[in-house]
């Protein structure tokens, strides 16, 4: 509840990262991980009902030594379960002095094609489009993308605005005029 009410405050970007690693509870516990699946869907499905337009990222490690395909295909029911805007994917790599660094580890023709069909997936998903046309309030940033300047919507939706200085550090309303698969345009309003 605390957590809902920080991220609703109108100063705050209702944007979080839970970094869930794995859809499979069994590779969860092979982590050594305190949590399980039903822990991140418990935290996600309150926060998306307490927080209007929250976006939640997370971290997944495909390819962990213990992954079996059911487990890969658990991760992928999970991801589209909620369809998360932000997913950091990541192959799994041992870290030399830990114990999974002497688990034997999967041969990459297996993990590379899990890769590719979480990515693609994922790179197939269109979050912004009820953004079209619509009108947001961002918060301007000091950074720039090619010949525009970057914002950024309460859930934390990267937006492209025209680059004018003198909007640097200022909130403003912009409509949104094209969608992106990881960024919108808007124009200044």
């Amino acid at each position: 509840d605390e957590i809902a009410t920080f991220l609703r405050n109108p100063n705050v970007y209702a944007f979080i990262h839970i970094p869930v690693q794995s859809g499979s509870n069994r590779v969860l516990e092979a982590m050594q991980s305190q949590y399980k699946v039903e822990d991140f869907c418990t935290i996600a499905d309150a926060l998306l009902k307490a927080v209007p337009g929250l976006t939640i990222a997370t971290d997944i490690i495909v390819g962990f030594a213990t992954e079996t395909e059911e487990d890969h295909q658990e991760t992928m029911t999970l991801l589209k379960k909620y369809n998360l805007a932000i997913v950091n994917i990541s192959k799994f790599f041992p870290r030399p002095g830990t114990p999974a660094a002497r688990l034997k580890h999967i041969p990459s023709t297996v993990v590379k094609p899990r890769s590719v069909e979480l990515s693609t997936w994922f790179k197939s998903l269109n979050p912004y489009q009820e953004l079209l046309n619509q009108y947001e309030l961002v918060w301007v940033g000091s950074e720039k993308s090619d010949s525009f300047m970057v914002a950024h919507t309460k859930a934390y939706i990267k937006v492209l605005i025209p680059d004018e200085i003198e909007l640097q550090g200022k909130r403003i309303v912009v409509k949104i005029h094209e969608i992106h698969r990881f960024h919108v345009v808007g124009e200044v309003i």
